[in-house]
């Protein structure tokens, strides 16, 4: 599987954009990409419109961004969140969280 991420510092609040999988196989390349970026900028937008994939490793991978911003002080914002993540959230009830 494949995956990417990105950021775009060109608007006001920079934007990190995720895509391809997010699942056991990319889960950890994921975690590693991404919380640099949560350490660097206070406030953060994870922009998830361009994944293509995602189970419970996904949803993992949103608490522990959130878990890396909190103890960093810092703020991450989540946009396009897939719909099978948010029922995923829902089912375990961690849809508040994100």
């Amino acid at each position: 599987m494949s995956f990417s991420v990105s950021l775009d510092s060109g608007s006001e609040t920079p934007r990190c954009v995720v895509t391809g999988a997010l699942d056991f196989t990319t889960a950890r390349q994921a975690l590693d990409a991404v919380v640099p970026h949560i350490n660097s900028n206070a406030v953060l937008d994870i922009d998830l419109a361009g994944v293509t994939k995602s189970n419970s490793a996904g949803l993992a991978l949103i608490i522990e961004w959130l878990a890396s911003a909190r103890r960093a002080g810092h703020t991450v914002t989540f946009h396009h969140i897939p719909d099978g993540l948010r029922q995923l959230a829902g089912v375990c009830q961690v849809d508040g969280l994100i």
